[in-house]
């Protein structure tokens, strides 16, 4: 497979930093493995799990088998799908049936096909949607299952036909879909990725009477830049729980 622009630059950048091209490193192992064997295996399983790509995704009656809803397998041959967010309720309120008209959001009564305490409901969702899901919850089961948990039994889900949600997905080889503000921490990630893999494979050389002591001191190096791979996660972590981070709910529960 080519490896894209995105990924050339990327490559260059950590060659520079880890000073690996002082190494002679063996084809084996050198830049061009390094998307294959370590980034796109490693660095962008890792980032997408805390800052995951999203995806938006409707559930229909297309899609309903019992209890579950099932993703197309077309999409799931094309993305790998790490979770779900919670539906997307202000997208699901201004496409409820009756709320537009004319192309305004306005209630029809006549065309609806609900009642003035349904009309309520909905307007108490719109109300509320930035703060509360209204006890549904969305459960992903690998590798394409969504269920609806509904935790106060209620028949508000058979108004619906069609539901949207928000699934977290992993990013693109071509890294395109990271986001520029983010890029700098994949990169710091994928350095310390490279690093670690590096370290792994020369470190058998370390002492041999061939070995340079230039070598010697790039091999110590590389063995620290491979330690911020633990730091990184830590901040990751950190970052994952707080309400600037889009890719995750408000709310998260820790067992």
């Amino acid at each position: 497979m080519p490896i894209m622009a995105n990924m050339t630059d990327l490559l260059n950048k950590i060659e520079r930093d880890l000073g690996s091209d002082e190494l002679g490193l063996k084809d084996e192992i050198n830049k061009n493995t390094w998307p294959e064997k370590v980034i796109w295996k490693d660095t962008l399983d890792t980032f997408s799990r805390f800052f995951p790509r999203i995806f938006p995704y409707v559930l229909g009656p297309e899609n309903k088998k019992n209890d579950y809803y099932l993703i197309d397998e077309n999409i799931c041959s094309n993305i790998k799908i790490i979770g779900a967010k919670d539906i997307d309720w202000r997208k699901w309120s201004a496409h409820y049936p009756g709320l537009l008209y004319g192309g305004v959001n306005s209630y029809d009564m006549m065309t609806s096909g609900i009642d003035f305490e349904g009309m309520v409901d909905v307007q108490m969702m719109a109300d509320h949607v930035s703060a509360f899901s209204n006890g549904i919850y969305v459960e992903f089961e690998e590798p394409n299952r969504i269920r609806l948990n509904v935790v106060v039994a209620s028949s508000f889900l058979t108004n619906f036909q069609r539901i949207p949600i928000n699934l977290n997905v992993r990013h693109a080889r071509n890294l395109k879909t990271i986001g520029e503000g983010k890029m700098e921490y994949f990169e710091e990630l994928a350095k310390a990725d490279v690093a670690k893999f590096l370290y792994g494979k020369l470190k058998m050389y370390d002492g041999l009477q061939l070995t340079s002591t230039n070598i010697d001191l790039k091999i110590a190096d590389l063995q620290q830049k491979a330690s911020r791979r633990e730091e990184l996660i830590e901040t990751f972590r950190n970052a994952m729980t707080t309400a600037a981070n889009k890719s995750t709910p408000a709310f998260i529960t820790i067992n």
